[in-house]
């Protein structure tokens, strides 16, 4: 039994708390931050973020005392709708802001207009959904009807049911970076299964589509067209899905992606075919070997640490019954124990301790605090990220994975929120 975090006496605390946070804010801000090539309109999006981050939170907080029915659940729900964009501008309606960072300088931060992030909270608020209030479903129902209106900006240009991470009606690469920007029309990017996976996981997908989907992921398999180069040879000849949907890309291996793939394929309750199984096995060798805690980057290049791995494997397993991975449950079991005792971080915490319960184990419930609420939103969390090495073959890849400059970080302050408000939820079934 592991608890999260001390909230002990946190209560008493939350003025001076607040106060002093922005008091330090501010002096960040106008000493430090001028000084590291923020731009002026991120210091001045930072200081109303947070202050208004504080304001909305500790409001709806203080009507607790008058109406027993402001839930934790609820206050997350308002706060994530209060979210997401309403009218179309560098970001289309419906759509939650992105934060992107190079991993050299983290002190540089632009906006980044991916769909990734937003198809990431519909999904989980819609898997929550049957847990939710009457009240509570109504905005949740709001959210992800908000979310599925921006989905159509990301669409293949040709009508195709696949999506993109970054808009298709005019391509883009890294937003906001004008030295990348000039390679927007050479480099653009492919479709990719991660989010046509999740996009189609938030909304409902015809039959039609689903078959479309799974011939598009089969053309893509690795040995169909060429063969994967920067994974290890124990993988090579394993015919599973690659992670773009690109005939120029190279073939990519991603245990995270492949684990959002199969949860589409289970979930759509399609047949299985031989590059199912493929895939399974896969994943069954990387946890058999163990490489989501010793090669974590490597075997998945866009999520990149142990925490988010066993993350994305545990909800696969907890949603559905895989005979050559269900037997492998104790062993990640066992490291999500592990990785909990020594993280340091309040979000990887929080995504260790839904893994846990996900996997069957228990943590010691602990009640969240309006800070955490803040502390979460205001928390770059990296979940995600981009790395130019993972398209380079071997020895390069190796070589070039731990670099810096070519790497970029992405975070989303409300799907911090839908990961608190999920592991909340999880707690009290």
């Amino acid at each position: 039994m592991i608890c999260l975090f001390n909230v002990n006496k946190i209560e008493s605390k939350k003025r001076w708390f607040v106060i002093t946070h922005l008091f330090f804010l501010y002096i960040h801000v106008v000493v430090v931050d001028c000084k590291r090539f923020y731009t002026a309109p991120y210091l001045l999006y930072r200081i109303y973020n947070t202050m208004r981050s504080y304001f909305i939170l500790f409001f709806i907080s203080s009507l607790t005392g008058f109406s027993q029915d402001i839930s934790q659940e609820s206050i997350l729900l308002k706060r994530i709708s209060e979210l997401q964009v309403q009218k179309d501008s560098f970001y289309h309606a419906g759509m939650f802001p992105t934060l992107r960072t190079n991993a050299r300088n983290t002190n540089i931060v632009k906006h980044d207009n991916n769909i990734f992030f937003t198809a990431l909270v519909a999904f989980s608020l819609k898997q929550l959904r049957n847990n939710f209030t009457p009240a509570q479903q109504v905005i949740c129902d709001t959210i992800v009807q908000r979310a599925c209106r921006a989905y159509p900006y990301f669409k293949h240009h040709s009508g195709r049911p696949s999506y993109n991470f970054w808009p298709t009606d005019h391509p883009v690469i890294f937003p906001n970076n004008r030295l990348l920007n000039l390679f927007n029309q050479s480099q653009a990017l492919p479709d990719d299964i991660d989010d046509t996976s999740m996009v189609w996981l938030s909304q409902d997908a015809p039959d039609s589509v689903v078959a479309i989907i799974r011939n598009l992921m089969i053309k893509h398999t690795n040995a169909a067209r060429k063969k994967i180069r920067n994974t290890f040879k124990l993988y090579k000849n394993i015919p599973a899905y690659s992670t773009w949907f690109g005939n120029k890309m190279p073939i990519d291996f991603d245990f995270s992606a492949l684990c959002n793939a199969l949860y589409f394929l289970y979930d759509r309750k399609v047949s299985f075919t031989k590059y199912d199984s493929a895939t399974i096995n896969l994943l069954r060798l990387m946890i058999v070997h163990k490489q989501y805690k010793t090669d974590a980057a490597y075997i998945s290049p866009h999520y990149g640490r142990t925490s988010i791995l066993l993350y994305h494997i545990s909800r696969l397993l907890n949603r559905f019954s895989i005979v050559a991975l269900d037997s492998l449950k104790p062993q990640l079991l066992q490291d999500a124990y592990m990785e909990l005792s020594k993280s340091d971080n309040m979000m990887d915490s929080v995504l260790l301790s839904t893994c846990i319960i996900r996997l069957g184990g228990s943590v010691t419930k602990c009640s969240y605090d309006n800070i955490h609420f803040v502390l979460a939103e205001q928390s770059r969390f990296v979940f995600f990220m981009a790395s130019f090495a993972s398209m380079m073959p071997n020895p390069l890849k190796r070589l070039f994975l731990g670099n810096s400059r070519l790497k970029f970080y992405y975070s989303c302050a409300a799907y911090n929120l839908t990961l608190i408000l999920e592991n909340l939820i999880l707690q009290k079934k």
